[in-house]
């Protein structure tokens, strides 16, 4: 202690300048690193600008492939991978240029090299050079490894290598759920048949194991994305003895049939395209199981099934217990083929949800006049003001309206003449309004407004008013005039 007070200014000043010799050294390494950053960049820059016009023509195919690719052989340098890699997938390529990439990332050396980071074989350097990182960041924070595998798994699922399906199998077992992730969704995009059976495996274990990080969308995504000739991989998903796993099991068919419906019009799932057993489960043990929302996604599959059991099965369903096991069943019947069973959905306008009733009303409209037909005897005859409310809505956006008043303007004093009556009394006439100053009927005009021009509606009040101004037939403006005083003196009563 002495000794540090006799020389307390050589101790200072000897601290003083380890600080400034320090803090020198870290900004001169700030500088050499930001340096070295910046001739990275550089050279990528040059790179990307004088090789991206030969990586975009030889996917175009307009220039030929053994040139480009000798061209392409020619990078050179510690980061060639990383720079290629940028080259091949700067931007993700679109369907008709895939095979090409794939080519040329195999003949390029990119696809072993891939294959072999998604494998775990790589060091620091090979670390360094994918990611575009100093070496020395790299070594501090080791756990970056596994976005190395992840890059490698999608960059296999971009260029859709079939022959790397094994690993990307292998890589659903890897200790990180991202690189898991990553592999689902490569190989739904490889759609290797014999990866289907292992995705459905990973599937069970996510259900059974709830602890598993994998998120279980992202498997189900990648199963639906699979064609629907390999849905029998599903069977003994269909019988499992977990609630849960017959769930998801009978949505992805669903959903895989409801894509193959989306491609194909008027879809019919018959021995060719849909597995007879997968048939006699939907139609004689999924519409019974205890399960109600198996029920409720077996009535789509079922509506598509060439099958005569179907529509006993769906007319079961339209019964159900369930509110949402009914409204999967209206919904499923409504194909132009289920035409004659709309006596069938038509007391489902009354059912106690109104989600069903909104779902019977859109059926029945689908069905064309029967349905419409059926649909407006209802609405006159109800006394459930939702049911009513629903009906008018629902017409409203179906664009029901103008074939309405044209059968009105055409008939007698009949269901359109009561259907459109309680729309006024409901006060629904601003489509009805806007049909009428774009119709050219004049006898169309002229019934409306003897039937219904001293209505107080203030809609129908504006459209008397303006064809008493401005419509064209003066016969059709006198009789407005006459309407507006009849109005008045109903008014002033």
């Amino acid at each position: 202690m002495p000794f540090l007070i006799e020389h307390i200014y050589e101790v200072v000043s000897t601290i003083i300048i380890i600080v400034l010799l320090g803090t020198g050294v870290l900004i001169i390494l700030a500088i050499a690193r930001r340096q070295r950053r910046e001739r990275f960049f550089r050279r990528l820059d040059d790179l990307r600008q004088r090789y991206s016009p030969v990586v975009t023509a030889l996917l175009s195919q307009n220039l030929e492939y053994e040139r480009g690719l000798d061209v392409l052989k020619g990078i050179s340098g510690v980061d060639r991978d990383f720079v290629l890699e940028q080259l091949c997938l700067e931007k993700r390529p679109i369907p008709r240029h895939v095979p090409v990439l794939r080519r040329l990332c195999e003949d390029l050396g990119l696809v072993a090299l891939w294959q072999k980071r998604l494998g775990g074989q790589f060091g620091i350097a090979s670390l360094r050079d994918a990611l575009g990182q100093p070496e020395g960041l790299i070594r501090r924070v080791g756990r970056l490894k596994f976005l190395l595998r992840a890059k490698a798994a999608d960059n296999l699922g971009i260029i859709q290598h079939r022959g790397s399906w094994p690993l990307l199998v292998k890589a659903l077992e890897d200790p990180h759920p991202d690189v898991q992730g990553v592999a689902v969704r490569s190989l739904a995009a490889i759609q290797e048949p014999d990866s289907f059976r292992p995705l459905v495996e990973r599937l069970h274990a996510v259900v059974l194991k709830p602890g598993t990080r994998l998120s279980l969308r992202t498997i189900k995504t990648a199963l639906v994305s699979f064609p629907i000739k390999l849905a029998p991989g599903l069977i003994p998903s269909l019988s499992h003895s977990h609630r849960r796993i017959r769930f998801l099991a009978t949505d992805i068919i669903r959903e895989m049939v409801e894509r193959q419906a989306a491609w194909e019009e008027d879809l019919a799932l018959d021995a060719k395209n849909f597995a007879p057993e997968l048939a006699d489960i939907f139609v004689g043990q999924l519409c019974f199981d205890e399960n109600p929302d198996v029920r409720a996604r077996a009535a789509s599959v079922i509506s598509y099934l060439a099958d005569p059991r179907s529509t006993p099965v769906l007319l079961t369903l339209l019964g159900d217990s369930q509110w949402f096991v009914r409204l999967h069943a209206v919904r499923a019947l409504g194909k132009r083929k289920y035409l004659s069973q709309a006596p069938q959905v038509g007391p489902r306008l009354t059912d106690p949800h109104w989600m069903v009733r909104e779902a019977a009303a859109r059926t029945l409209l689908v069905f064309g006049r029967v349905g419409s037909q059926q649909l407006a005897c209802h609405f006159v005859a109800t006394e459930d003001r939702y049911s009513r409310e629903q009906i008018a809505d629902e017409m409203q956006r179906a664009g029901l309206i103008p074939n309405l008043l044209a059968q009105y303007a055409s008939a007698q004093d009949g269901t359109e003449t009561q259907v459109i009556d309680m729309l006024v009394q409901m006060g629904k006439t601003s489509y009805i309004v806007s049909v009428l100053e774009g119709s050219s009927d004049r006898s169309l005009r002229q019934k409306f407004l003897e039937d219904f021009g001293l209505e107080p509606d203030p809609n129908i009040h504006g459209w008397v008013m303006n064809l008493a101004l401005h419509d064209s037939d003066e016969d059709l403006r006198a009789r407005a005039l006459s309407t507006l005083r009849a109005a008045g003196a109903v008014r002033e009563r």
